[in-house]
């Protein structure tokens, strides 16, 4: 606190000699595009510094006026019913005029506050961002929030089925995007980088009121995980009224394809001082079926095993004649076929509810406060059983409680514009279980033969519980009309507790005897049982804590009327600790390694310590060409701490024994973006290159062996560069008594490792492809609506290409899968929808019907484990009393 109170006093003293007082007002004159006035069209003028709005409608000659507002930089748009919105950036020294000519149709001039913590026109922030809003997801209908997320233009999805699902930004996931729930962490240091990610069904598609999408670096103003970008999920809330209203509706969702259904409430009351809202619901999704038709064959591995791509392992001992031993594979890459569509173990349950209160306690002050619960149940990892996998994997609930309060006071005197103090507690607790994990190995006798072998069937449940708590204090200044300056202070700490049961039981497969004509192996039809099972307690991640103190400064200078600067700095202290916790066992892992593992790399089991510190920036341009097209550009510092898994994590995994790592340092990037910004009264559009380098980029990697294993870590294993294009154009325009739009986005990718070695073999990596990377995406469609956008018919697809350039990593691997080549293939959908809103008096009723998947296409989305969802109708309803 005493360095966020210097860093204040500075900043009071510079603004007290650079501040300036005064009022004026802004005028203009709104009309159609033939020149015609535009009468009773809204016009919103926001001060970007205190983030207050003034409104005002336009008269018989489209003019209007706004008088009594405090000088300083504005964002003034103009919207009337029918017509696409437009948006002008000015500052106010004292007055400013500015004209506005609407076309018909419904481009919406976007608006990003995640960007910059701060609403601003998503033209005039110098790096990618996108939202989507309410009206896009009704015309969606997504089953899940991941779902949604898929339609940024550098989003791809990893996993899938309805609660699962989770996004990809830039070829980066889990814990290198950022998410936010209305501003605040849902990421947790608890959370597994590689095998695992960010829950983003944890906030149920229902209670959506927008996402934005901030792609490239956020670390300046998020601190830790921002490496790709960040993800703000907007939840609903409270809005003020000016007179006394009760509000309300209920929403609806059916999908054919998993017999899926979700249902929710929504009641609130609003007035001119206090609004309060509730929601809540329940959702029920079965077992989905990917596309194409049953009883034909949908897939078979057996020729990438004939043809030497994959290989299955025998019972592995080298001291063993391994003729003896085929007859008993390891259940590890088993082949199959596939003739049956339904996916097992992809369903889930869940319910919500969302509580919010909003208090304006003046004409400047306001307290808001928001609750959250949700709660996934019975929650399956698609396809993860036998045959297409060796083990299962569940997950019978996971939870999410969250409670904040927001204090917020702006217009405080000339130069201190706005203070926001922000606390929030939240809690994740979540259980996973392992089923049936197969450990196969022979015992021989005390004179070799017979031998027996054995399979180690191993049953696992652990629980995560993590509790963190944060607070977010953010003050702008008014340091003069043109220059806004946005500083404050973060703290968070997360805390992590497991809770592991483990069950193991010993089975016989088969023998091997020695017979006449040598060793003869005979294979039981069923395994037989011949120990009890046995119950142990062990805990892979000890009880741990993560904190992060951070403070932040943003400064946003209109330098010239054409060109404005945003440049920001952030000083971050992290802390990790461990506490001894039972059963928290790192020798097992590692006994018996070779090359052994360096022991300055564990921790103390008898609890442990480290502390880092961190110092990230950007600068950003924004050259204003015209009114209408912007030239951006923007360099950014990013940062991500190593999270307790790649720290501490101790035990066996899908992969082998994984040992701890505290030396694991953290990963920075290079981000640097460039691009083109275009909102015109008919189009909008842009097209955006980035180039981010990443330093000490971390992966789970194998470093040893052990009798019958292996032992991987987290080590800080390559540079790596992840560069591409992202572009989007929508264009509006009548069409006799209807409007029209069509629209378009588009991404490449590529992803090199510019340095690297495989920790086992020493072999160079250098020049070889990172690893998930989607080498291009293309969508597009065309919408029709009537001029009211009431009635509406959409069309669209999605074509992502094959990926052509394979990580080596992957290819190399002693445990790739038939899924890893699987998935590699391209893909196009198709999907139509159709809707309408029914208005009368106060309540709307709204209707969409969409069509996904038209072809009942069977592939994978790219990276993934299982098929995807085939072709399904899905059901929308809303009805609002407004």
């Amino acid at each position: 606190m005493k360095i966020q109170d210097a860093v204040v006093a500075c900043g009071v003293a510079f603004l007290l000699a650079g501040a300036e007082a005064g009022a004026g007002e802004v005028k203009g004159r709104a009309t159609d595009s033939s020149g015609g006035a535009l009468v009773g069209a809204r016009i919103t003028a926001q001060n970007l510094a205190t983030a207050s709005e003034l409104t005002a409608t336009t008269d018989g000659e489209g003019r209007f006026r706004i008088e009594g507002l405090p000088t300083g930089p504005y964002r003034v748009s103009a919207s009337a019913e029918g017509f696409s919105e437009q948006t002008r950036n000015v500052s106010l020294a004292p007055d400013a005029e500015v004209s506005f000519a609407l076309a018909i149709g419904a481009l919406e001039a976007t608006v990003t506050v995640t960007a910059s913590r701060g609403a601003r026109a998503t033209l005039a922030v110098p790096l990618r961002a996108e939202s989507i809003g309410s009206p896009r997801i009704r015309a969606t209908n997504p089953a899940s929030t991941g779902e949604l997320m898929v339609q940024a233009p550098g989003i791809t999805p990893v996993s899938s089925g309805p609660f699962q699902m989770r996004p990809r930004l830039r070829g980066l996931d889990s814990t290198r995007v950022l998410i936010l729930v209305d501003g605040e962490r849902l990421n947790n240091a608890r959370t597994a980088t590689d095998r695992a990610g960010v829950e983003t069904g944890l906030v149920d598609a229902s209670a959506l009121e927008s996402i934005e999408v901030a792609s490239g670096s956020g670390s300046v103003l998020y601190g830790t995980d921002a490496l790709a970008g960040t993800i703000n999920i907007v939840t609903n809330g409270s809005r003020l009224a000016q007179q006394m209203r009760v509000t309300g509706g209920v929403d609806g969702y059916f999908s054919s394809n998993e017999d899926g259904r979700r249902g929710s409430a929504r009641v609130g009351v609003s007035g001119p001082r206090v609004a309060v809202s509730l929601s809540g619901g329940l959702d029920s999704f079965d077992d989905y079926r990917a596309g194409g038709r049953d009883g034909s064959l949908l897939e078979d591995t057996f020729p990438l095993h004939a043809s030497g791509h994959l290989k299955r392992q025998d019972t592995i001992d080298s001291n063993f004649p391994p003729f003896a031993f085929a007859a008993f594979p390891d259940p590890f890459n088993a082949p199959y076929r596939r003739t049956n569509s339904l996916i097992a173990s992809s369903g889930a349950k869940g319910s919500h509810w969302n509580g919010s209160g909003l208090l304006a306690v003046s004409d400047t002050q306001s307290l808001t406060v928001k609750a959250l619960h949700r709660e996934a149940r019975d929650v399956g990892f698609p396809d993860f059983q036998s045959p297409q996998f060796f083990q299962g994997i569940e997950l019978p609930f996971s939870k999410l409680d969250k409670v904040s309060a927001s204090y917020e006071v702006h217009s405080l005197n000339s130069w201190f514009s706005r203070l926001r103090a922000t606390a929030y507690s939240q809690r994740q607790d979540r259980k996973l279980r392992n089923v049936d994990v197969p450990v196969q190995f022979p015992v021989p006798s005390a004179s070799f033969f017979p031998i027996n072998v054995m399979r180690l069937m191993i049953n696992s449940t652990t629980e995560q519980q993590v509790r963190t708590y944060g607070l977010d204090v953010q003050n702008t200044f008014l340091i003069s009309p043109r220059n806004v300056l946005t500083a404050g202070f973060t703290a968070y700490r997360d805390e992590s507790h497991d809770d592991r049961t483990s069950a193991s039981q010993m089975n016989l497969v088969g023998t091997v005897a020695l017979g006449a004509r040598g060793p003869q192996a005979t294979v039981f039809p069923q395994l037989r049982p011949i120990d009890v099972i046995s119950l142990t307690k062990p805990v892979r991640v000890p009880d741990a804590t993560f904190r992060d103190l951070a403070i932040f400064a943003q400064d946003e200078w209109e330098i010239t009327r054409r060109l404005r600067s945003v440049a920001g700095i952030r000083l971050d202290s992290y802390a990790v600790r461990t506490d001894a916790t039972p059963g928290y066992d790192i020798e097992s892992v590692i006994r018996g390694a070779q090359p052994a593992v360096d022991p300055a790399t564990l921790p103390n089991p008898g609890g442990d310590s480290l502390a880092r510190s961190a110092v990230t920036g950007d600068f950003g341009l924004v050259y204003k060409l015209t009114e209408d097209l912007n030239l951006v550009g923007r360099y950014g510092r990013s940062y991500r701490h190593a999270n307790l898994e790649e720290l501490l994590f101790a035990g066996p995994a899908t992969v082998g024994n994984i040992a701890p790592n505290t030396r694991v340092k953290p990963e920075t990037g290079d981000n640097l973006d460039f691009g083109v910004k275009l909102h015109t009264r008919r189009a909008r559009g842009s097209v955006s290159y980035f180039n981010n380098t990443y330093h000490g980029f971390i992966s789970t990697q194998l470093v040893a062996l052990t009798p019958g294993s292996s032992v991987w870590q987290a080590i800080n294993f390559s540079k790596v560069r992840i560069s591409g294009f992202e572009a989007d154009l929508e264009s509006s325009f009548s069409a006799g008594p209807a409007t029209a739009s069509l629209f378009g986005q588009g991404s490449y990718n590529k992803g090199d490792i510019l340095e690297g070695r495989n920790p086992l073999s020493a072999t160079r990596l250098d020049g070889t492809p990172q690893d998930n990377i989607t080498p291009f995406k293309l969508s597009a469609g065309g919408r029709v609506s009537d001029r009211r956008n009431r009635l509406w018919a959409e069309y669209s697809f999605r074509h992502q290409k094959g990926v052509d350039r394979v990580a080596a990593t992957r290819l190399q691997s002693p445990f790739l899968i038939a899924q890893d080549l699987l998935s590699l293939r391209g893909f196009t959908l198709h999907r139509a929808s159709v809707g309408y809103d029914w208005y009368k008096g106060g309540s709307v009723v709204g209707v969409s019907l969409n069509v996904e998947n038209i072809a009942n296409r069977y592939y994978r989305e790219q990276f993934q484990f299982a098929p995807a969802r085939g072709r399904s109708v899905t059901l929308g309803l809303r009805i609002r009393k407004l």
